[in-house]
This record gives C-alpha cells, sequence and structure tokens, in this order.
C-alpha cells in the first residue's frame, strides 16, 4: 500500500463511520470512483483476510437504490456496475482493471460512491470479541506495516461499530452485562459501538439485532 494511500485512508476511517466522495463529472477514472480499493487489493491476502471495502451509492449524504453506471474499458469494452437493492457494489474492479486505464460513466441521475471499512465477520446478534479485536489488530498492522516511520502518527483503528443493530451489550467471562454507547452517524442513525480494549474481560457482544454490517474505525468524534 502506498503511503499517501494509507494516510488518506486513515484520515477517513480512523474517525467514526463517514463517506469517501468519487467526484461529480459524469465520467471519471476507475480509480477515483472506486478510491484506495488499488492499495487494498496491493495487500497479501492474509494481511486483510479480516476486513474489506465496501462501495454504496449516495446522493446528497444519503444511499440510493437508482444509481447506475458502466466501467469503459480498453477498445471501449463496456461493463456495467452491479447495485444490489441498497446501492452496495456487488462486483468490485479487479487489480487489473483498477489499472487498466478504465473510466466509469454515470448512466442515471448523478450520485456518489461512498466508501466503508468493514469488518469481515458475519453479521449476528451474537460476536465474539476477541474476533473483533483481532479484525482491528490486522487494520492496525497493515497500516503500520505500510506507512515504516510514520506508523507513529498514524490514528489507530480502536472500535467497532454495528449500523441498524438498536441497543447492544457487552457480556463479560462472569456473565455480567454492560450496556455499551451508541453514537449519532449522520445518514446512519443511532449506531452502537464497542472498544474491545476499553472493557477488559468482555467475551460477547449481544445485539437487539443483527446489524447491517459491522464498521471498522477509530473512536467516534465528540459533539
Amino acid at each position: 500500500m502506498r503511503r499517501r494511500h494509507l494516510l488518506a485512508l486513515l484520515a477517513v476511517a480512523a474517525a467514526a463511520p463517514g463517506e469517501v466522495l468519487a467526484g461529480a463529472p459524469q465520467t471519471f477514472p476507475i480509480d477515483k470512483a472506486f478510491p484506495f480499493l488499488a492499495a487494498y487489493l496491493t495487500l497479501p491476502v492474509a494481511d486483510r483476510s479480516r476486513f474489506y471495502l465496501a462501495y454504496r451509492a449516495m446522493r446528497d449524504k444519503h444511499p440510493v437504490s437508482d444509481g447506475r453506471a458502466t466501467i469503459i474499458g480498453p477498445g471501449s469494452a463496456r461493463t456495467p456496475v452491479a447495485f444490489d437493492r441498497v446501492g452496495e457494489v456487488t462486483h468490485l474492479p479487479s487489480l487489473a482493471e483498477l489499472k487498466s486505464g478504465a473510466s466509469v460513466e454515470i448512466d442515471s441521475a448523478p450520485f456518489q460512491l461512498g466508501l466503508e471499512l468493514r469488518c469481515a465477520m458475519a453479521c449476528a446478534t451474537r460476536l465474539d470479541v476477541v474476533q473483533l479485536s483481532l479484525a482491528l489488530a490486522q487494520v492496525n498492522q497493515a497500516a503500520v506495516k505500510a506507512a515504516g516511520p510514520l506508523s507513529l502518527v498514524i490514528p489507530k483503528f480502536t472500535t467497532a461499530y454495528f449500523p441498524d443493530a438498536g441497543s447492544a451489550q457487552a457480556v463479560m467471562g462472569d456473565g455480567r452485562a454492560t450496556a455499551l454507547p451508541v453514537v449519532a452517524v449522520p445518514n446512519i442513525g443511532p449506531v452502537p459501538y464497542i472498544e474491545p480494549a476499553a472493557i477488559a474481560g468482555a467475551r460477547t457482544v449481544q445485539l437487539a439485532r443483527a446489524p447491517s454490517r459491522i464498521l471498522l474505525g477509530g473512536h467516534p468524534k465528540k459533539t
């Protein structure tokens, strides 16, 4: 991962879950449409097995389901970008496609692609805190390895967020439970979260509902 890409990614992802804009033009380079994806795919698979990047169609800072776009490759080959019903890209470009000089053409009303850094764990109402900690550790290890001498000044990934889960509590090894804090995230709503290192003895996160995804980032910004 190139150092400049790493620091740009950390500036976004180390805060509460946010959005990276792909840009407003109707046609733009594929690496601008999918920011940081090439840097992520450059990592060895073993170094990114616990986290991944996801992209969603966004308009006016809200997810949309009517976004349509086409990848225009060498020789003007056209490949539709596949979105699901909530506007998430279901088939991301390969590293070769990202380096091919392809472009992305907007085929609908203008929109952007919002970036989310996600934990690779399956979403459920009970989540193992150790596994969440390992995912955060892997992100931090990848960042430190890539940053080299700058590793002392880069932000840290400390927090797992659970959108659409309602409420959550941490269950300790002795069975005691404590309510987890909730942060209001723009365009997502109230999101419970856990900072595993700050809750000694936590074994399990118990959620009111299975989250729609598990986001990784830094401590939420104070408002």
